[in-house]
């Protein structure tokens, strides 16, 4: 089975929008992300999409190369770092991603909004260097045939 690079190249172009959405709104002080609500659903659907786009892209991948199932979401990368496809901080910081993402979803009514703020101003180049990942791995695969 092969990696199917028209899907995950799909998944990167929306990963794309979420990134440049996310940077747009990271000169926002704590203040002003604070007292616009619009800003903090955004920013929250940004990041859950973005994480989504990430566990499908990986969970494509574990599939293809017939990798260790995982038990739950957050494993995905934890999973690929296992097997060398990612360092091992960087995996651990992207599962966390996974659960804040969760949060996000399924525990909507209580956002901790510094924390959010916290993730926009920091967490934004996991998702980058996931892109990096992807792209590094269809070249692999494309090279392969």
């Amino acid at each position: 089975m092969k990696l199917n690079v028209a899907s995950i190249k799909t998944r990167l172009q929306k990963l794309e929008q979420y990134i440049a959405e996310l940077k747009k709104h990271q000169a926002l002080s704590f203040e002003q992300f604070e007292q616009n609500f619009t800003v903090q659903l955004a920013i929250e659907r940004a990041f859950q999409a973005a994480t989504e786009c990430c566990t499908d892209i990986s969970s494509h991948i574990i599939s293809v190369y017939g990798l260790e199932r995982p038990e739950e979401q957050r494993d995905i990368f934890l999973i690929l770092a296992k097997m060398g496809y990612l360092d091992g901080e960087y995996a651990r910081q992207m599962s966390e991603l996974v659960s804040f993402r969760n949060r996000i979803v399924h525990i909507y009514w209580d956002m901790d909004l510094r924390r959010l703020y916290h993730y926009l101003q920091k967490d934004v180049p996991l998702f980058e260097r996931f892109r990096t990942f992807a792209l590094q791995t269809i070249e692999a695969e494309e090279s392969a045939e």
